[in-house]
């Protein structure tokens, strides 16, 4: 009886090989991922944040610009009192913030979110292109 194992060995360890290599891969992607992940929750996170402060200023404005009208209004007949031109500026201001937060959302979210892994599945299907093409 031979107890040598070596011709079990030779036919195994391509697949071992094989297997180990493509878990490998599949872990430094998913790495990749759940970095980029974790930017892209922040950056989602921040744009949130961006927009509820938009909606505040926004609805501050409106309210200040809402009271100056009326009461610009009210008073317009009579004598002008300085409070009502400066809570329509400050009306105005609260809605030129939330325009420039606005702006500065819009301009997060265009930029791409996983570019790293996108550019790395990129190479690699190029890679398996070149490889596959070329014959054995």
């Amino acid at each position: 009886m031979n107890t040598d194992n070596a011709p079990r060995d030779g036919f195994m360890q391509p697949i071992r090989d094989a297997t180990l290599a493509a878990l490998s891969y599949l872990r430094a992607r998913l790495e990749l991922a759940g970095l980029e992940g974790k930017e892209a929750l922040t950056r989602l996170g921040a744009v949130l944040l961006l927009a509820a402060m938009a909606i505040t200023l926004t609805i501050a404005g409106y309210l200040l610009l809402c009271l100056a009208l009326v009461f610009g209004a009210a008073r317009l007949l009579q004598s002008e009192h300085a409070w009502i031109w400066i809570a329509a500026l400050t009306g105005a201001l609260h809605l030129a913030g939330a325009w420039g937060v606005l702006l500065v959302a819009k301009s997060w979210l265009q930029k791409p979110m996983f570019s790293s892994t996108l550019e790395e599945f990129r190479k690699d299907d190029a890679w398996l292109k070149s490889t596959a093409a070329k014959p054995r």
